[in-house]
């Protein structure tokens, strides 16, 4: 069923006027049970909405397992590597083995998923597991005052009335519509009675054409009386009622996607949620490990204050020359520069949680809390069917859905529309006569409306339509790679940062031995002050890049439950067993 008509539309309209007055519920019976029998069997025109398919690898590259070096890390390899994840694990180290995984490939290549959103399962407080009182304080205070939650809430409330008002589409709309008017007319209008759906009766005596009386009660405006009073009072008190017939699924389909919109908006809402708390926690641990730097910045100063003091002694004795001193005074004044741009930053990370508090930034102040333990355990082999619980990726598939439905909307405007009016009520241009017997009159009858030709708009709407869907499916397949990379990156930084720090653990230790022996050797006099200053600095930035991978492992872990989409401990984010898989693909 696949007629298009283009052009203006062409209304055919049958109005069957009759005379009485039966009730408005009467007028419509004959028009409910056979809408009621259209919508039954009527037909919804465009594409039914098909979750579309997307390569889901089952493992983690940078899982718990670490890749071989020389594989994963090779330009040969990670090709090899990806087509293992994705074909479920084969051995691909012989070359029958490579053959076999080829042949296997052409015949089914990758494993494909339908779209299975599980953005309902409970996230939980999954800040719970860094076992911090001010930080679940914090969080705490963000869930009720973040003005983006707020505006976030208020786009759901304002879906889920869309829905109500499509749903409204498919029942009669009633108005109950008096006025008054007062019109004024010619004395000779002979096509008066073709326009007025009743006749009009005097009220008064008046003389008509040559002098004769015409009495009071007796109709004008016929083709009989032309003389009338040049003004009338026109009092009218009517129901109209209209009523559209969903025979194409025009309606079904703007419901369809209504409720899709409303879902995508309560999955944005989730997101924000998750999204506010992750930057809640993140800035929390980036200004804390600020404050370890600080803490050392501080004790630093003291440091270099000392070695500032034992260089002016030396010189006063001349055993050190001024470019010592110099030197001396440089160091100090630098780090205190540092102390200072750092603070600086601080203040920034803190106006920022105010904001995510809901909080003025003049009025929020956090005190110090410099960042002394490790980081807690995130699991890392959880299936890659975790990815369907974070919310934006259910968002981009309900709007999929969405625009899948508008495709039938545009398809439904080439297919006439067919709407059943009716109308009750009473007219008169006397008030007191207005609710009397002689006074009623009603209308009802079906409005078909055809387009004939348009212009090409249907054309173009049923195009845009179509456009808008295909960029929802590329949007959809953006969002989970966007979702894979942000895992895959979490998981490269836990591990990574990890062995740094084990790393910068030793370089602080040799660091601080190696400042240690120039400042001993300076001491004694065996050296000058420039090895002092050399180890110093690097003594300094030894600690403070410490401190900033023990920070980053914090924030690392929090960027990896963003990127599963919250917390992992409910039961349905265990992972599947192979026949569950082969069942489900």
């Amino acid at each position: 069923m696949k007629f298009i008509r283009r052009g203006k539309p062409k209304k055919v309209i049958l109005l069957p006027f009759l005379h009485g007055p039966p009730p408005l519920l009467l007028l419509f019976s004959p028009w409910i049970l056979g809408s009621t029998f259209i919508s039954l069997v009527g037909c919804s025109v465009g594409p039914d909405y098909k979750p579309p398919k997307l390569e889901v690898p089952q493992n983690w590259k940078w899982g718990e397992q670490k890749p071989d070096p020389k594989g994963s890390h090779s330009r040969e390899k990670p090709q090899i590597e990806e087509k293992k994840t994705a074909w479920g694990g084969n051995d691909l180290q012989g070359e029958e083995n490579i053959k076999r995984a080829i042949e296997e490939a052409r015949k089914n290549p990758g494993k494909w998923k339908l779209a299975a959103p599980k953005d309902f399962v409970k996230k939980g407080q999954w800040w719970k597991i860094f076992n911090d009182p001010v930080l679940d304080q914090l969080e705490a205070e963000a869930e009720v005052a973040n003005q983006q939650i707020k505006m976030a809430m208020a786009n759901v409330i304002e879906a889920r009335a869309g829905v109500g008002a499509a749903l409204s589409a498919f029942f009669p709309h009633t108005n109950f519509t008096p006025s008054y008017q007062r019109w004024k007319l010619k004395t000779h209008l002979p096509w008066l009675p073709f326009i007025l759906p009743e006749p009009i009766f005097s009220t008064v005596p008046l003389l008509g054409q040559n002098g004769i009386p015409i009495p009071s009660g007796s109709i004008i405006g016929s083709t009989q009386y032309y003389g009338f009073q040049p003004t009338l009072n026109m009092w009218q008190v009517y129901l109209n009622s209209n009523w559209e017939l969903d025979i194409w699924g025009k309606l079904r389909r703007q419901l369809e996607a209504a409720k899709a919109e409303a879902q995508a908006s309560q999955a944005e809402l989730e997101g924000m949620k998750l999204t506010i708390h992750a930057d809640v926690a993140q800035a929390y641990y980036l200004l804390r490990y600020i404050d370890s730097q600080l803490e050392v910045m501080e004790r630093m100063i003291h440091v270099y204050e000392d070695n500032l003091k034992r260089v002016e002694i030396r010189f006063k004795s001349g055993l050190s020359n001024e470019l010592d001193l110099a030197r001396a005074k440089t160091d100090l004044s630098r780090i205190k520069a540092q102390y200072i741009a750092l603070e600086s930053h601080r203040a920034k990370v803190e106006n920022s949680i105010a904001r995510l508090l809901g909080q003025p930034a003049s009025t929020f102040h956090f005190p110090r809390k410099p960042l002394k333990e490790d980081p807690p355990h995130v699991p890392q082999s959880l299936p890659s069917d975790i990815l369907e619980q974070r919310p934006d990726i259910a968002q981009a598939e309900r709007e999929m859905a969405a625009t899948n439905a508008m495709i039938g909307v545009a398809y439904a405007a080439y297919f006439p529309s067919v709407n059943l009016n009716a109308y009750f009520g009473f007219f008169n241009t006397d008030f007191g006569q207005l609710f009397t017997w002689p006074s009623n009159s009603w209308i009802y009858g079906p409005l078909i409306d055809l387009p004939i030709f348009e212009g090409g708009r249907l054309l173009a709407n049923l195009m845009q339509a179509r456009a808008a869907y295909e960029k929802a499916v590329a949007s959809y397949r953006e969002t989970i790679l966007s979702a894979f990379e942000e895992v895959e990156n979490a998981l490269i930084g836990m591990r990574l940062l990890e062995e740094e720090q084990k790393v910068e653990d030793e370089v602080v230790a040799s660091a601080k031995k190696q400042y240690d022996l120039a400042l001993d050797r300076f001491q004694r006099g065996l050296s000058h002050y420039i090895e002092v200053d050399t180890t110093e600095s690097v003594w300094l930035n030894a600690i403070l890049t410490d401190i900033a991978l023990r920070g980053e492992r914090f924030i690392v872990r929090i960027a990896l439950i963003r990127a599963f989409g919250g917390g992992w401990a409910d039961s349905s984010m265990k992972k599947p067993s192979f026949q569950q898989n082969q069942s489900k693909n």
